[in-house]
């Protein structure tokens, strides 16, 4: 399935196909959250896909040995993949480029995950101009996720194409012409997860204290949660639309959201993603 819905500054392409090729390489340097989750999601998606992580920290290490997936110390020979993903810390990504010279050789695609390094960062950095930018979620670990991607100018039409359909396997993905966009993806999608969770905290919070079961208030949640993402979806309607459906007027939904509203809720959220955008500039050295 492929949908396209253009924007000013993106383009969306909705794919579900799991079609990638079977001798792709793909090394993946760092085994943190995301690192891990983008390998998982490869393995699930397609068996027959050469994964490899790099992890120098031995308990992160087995922890990805014991999910089937080869994990090694040191980026050994990286010129023998045809992929590198880096999910290291932007702030360890310095020490990095200065340790592996030999990516300047790298004849794959090198797609960073990081906050906040730019493309010209990256090239000036690793001496290679196959560079693709990449922020994604953890629901990737599940083929769930959503990516935010942009390209080096001058990548090849079939390097883009090994790009999209690696992120395909992983969920949905999209483009963005404006790099600049990816700080700000990087405070929606990658931290969205978050947002979500710490919404469903205070829903498990409540019905807890009034009594609900631990099990029944995580139950009736996230099935809250995973009933609206599908109606939304299905319907492709704004979020408002639904939020007004719900709130029959004078009733006990319109006073909770009006409460919310009287304290700010979604300007305060709204500042915080602002923020959160701030912070990926600042981990790239630019304010």
């Amino acid at each position: 399935m492929k949908l396209k819905a253009c924007r000013q500054h993106a383009t969306l392409i909705v794919r579900k196909d799991n079609f990638i090729m079977t001798s792709t390489n793909v090394v993946i340097v760092g085994a943190g959250h995301m690192g891990s989750a983008i390998a998982l999601g490869l393995r699930r998606s397609n068996s027959f896909l050469s994964i490899t992580v790099i992890e120098s920290n031995p308990i992160r290490r087995n922890e990805i040995i014991t999910a089937g997936i080869p994990s090694l110390e040191c980026l050994s020979d990286p010129l023998l993949s045809d992929v590198l993903i880096l999910a290291i810390p932007p702030q360890t990504f310095l020490e990095f480029s200065k340790r592996t010279p030999q990516l300047e050789q790298y004849p794959g695609v090198i797609i960073s995950v990081m906050a906040g390094i730019n493309i010209a960062e990256l090239k000036s950095r690793l001496k290679n101009s196959k560079i693709c930018r990449a922020i994604p979620n953890l629901p990737c670990a599940i083929n769930e996720g959503v990516t935010a991607l942009i390209c080096a100018p001058r990548l090849s039409k079939d390097n883009k194409g090994l790009i999209n359909n690696l992120f395909s396997t992983l969920g949905t993905y999209f483009h963005v012409k404006d790099e600049n966009l990816i700080d700000d993806a990087t405070a929606i999608i990658g931290g969205g997860p978050a947002y979500i969770c710490y919404f469903a905290t205070a829903l498990i919070e409540y019905a807890q204290s009034v009594g609900f079961e631990s099990k029944s208030a995580f139950l009736m949640t996230t099935k809250i949660l995973q009933g609206t993402a599908a109606l939304l979806e299905i319907n492709q309607e704004p979020p408002e639309k639904l939020c007004q459906q719900v709130m029959t007027p004078k009733g006990t939904t319109e006073l909770a959201i009006n409460h919310f509203d009287k304290k700010h809720v979604r300007a305060t959220i709204i500042s915080g993603l602002k923020q959160s955008s701030r912070r990926s500039k600042i981990l790239g050295g630019r304010t």
